[in-house]
């Protein structure tokens, strides 16, 4: 086990100094594209909603743009669907906690959206949709860790989406 956990640390200190030219700041005009899913859903009670957003830097430290969720759930008999959408924004902390190392981006920043529900079922006892459709309004604080200058993975905890969110970034 002790030889198992020497070589992960070797491992890690290798690939880690081959990326380390990565850049995790941002210019204005650099544009990132997240793809990922959330562990949990809030507005349907569980779930695994699949999350993609599109980022656009109108400065250094801020980040907005377009994101859409998909979550289905379904039990014996019906299922319910969420479709999300909105705009979501985040503020870059890492200059602010100066944070010298350029592959860590450390967010946070708010959403807000629309939850599209729907519901079918194979028997007529169950009619009704108990998930209205509605405005959603959202908190997240995330982290992203760039493997490479166009190739990150991020982290999100979150309110009004998913608790927690795991995925890929690329920056265009």
């Amino acid at each position: 086990m002790k030889n198992f956990l020497k070589f992960l640390c070797v491992a890690v200190l290798l690939f880690s100094a081959s990326f380390a030219s990565a850049q995790a700041r941002y210019d204005k005009g650099d544009m990132l594209l997240n793809l990922g899913f959330g562990l949990g859903y809030y507005y349907g009670n569980g779930g695994i909603p699949l999350i993609a957003s599109f980022e656009f830097t109108p400065s250094e430290v801020i980040t907005v743009g377009p994101y859409f969720s998909y979550t289905s759930r379904g039990y014996t008999g019906f299922r319910y669907t969420f479709l999300d959408f909105g705009v979501r924004g985040s503020y870059h902390f890492s200059e602010l906690f100066e944070i010298r190392n350029e592959k860590i981006d450390i967010y946070g920043g708010a959403n807000l959206g629309y939850a599209v529900s729907s519901f079918s079922y194979d028997n007529s006892f169950f009619d009704d949709n108990i998930y209205p459709s509605r405005v959603q309004f959202g908190l997240h604080a995330g982290a992203r860790y760039f493997f490479s200058e166009k190739v990150a993975g991020y982290g999100e905890l979150g309110f009004g989406l998913a608790p927690l969110a795991l995925g890929i970034t690329f920056k265009l």
